[in-house]
């Protein structure tokens, strides 16, 4: 069960945004998970699991993540999993992860400049091969 995820346009800085997945196991085996932009934001959005572990919840968050890049065009750059940050008996009740989302929006052929051909490039090879021969 989940709530979609919301970014704001405010997590954005260019075309990069950085979200962390902050889960904490509930009764039993129930786990909740929050995305935030930071560790004191409100919640983007929620997941929860009924008897799983929290390998599950890290791999919800992860689905999650994927499916609202894929519904988003969006891409996951990056996935960091910092469950080894707890101490002690607090790793078995918590999960924290980081994503590193960025926009996939490509740029129109109208904002390109094609009334001049782009210069030419010497390789490098040939500039030294050249110069050792003169």
């Amino acid at each position: 069960m989940h709530t979609p995820l919301e970014i704001p346009e405010t997590a954005w800085q260019g075309d990069l945004a950085v979200f962390f997945a902050h889960g904490a196991r509930q009764a039993g085996e129930d786990w909740s998970i929050g995305a935030q932009a930071r560790p004191d934001s409100d919640l983007l959005g929620l997941v929860t699991l009924a008897g799983r572990g929290q390998d599950d919840a890290a791999n919800a968050a992860v689905k999650w993540m994927r499916d609202h890049c894929t519904s988003s065009d969006l891409e996951l750059v990056r996935i960091e999993n910092f469950n080894d940050q707890y101490q002690g008996d607090q790793r078995q009740e918590f999960a924290l992860l980081r994503f590193t989302l960025a926009r996939t929006e490509t740029p129109s052929i109208a904002g390109w400049d094609t009334s001049r051909p782009a210069p030419l490039r010497r390789n490098n090879r040939q500039k030294r091969a050249r110069s050792r021969a003169a």
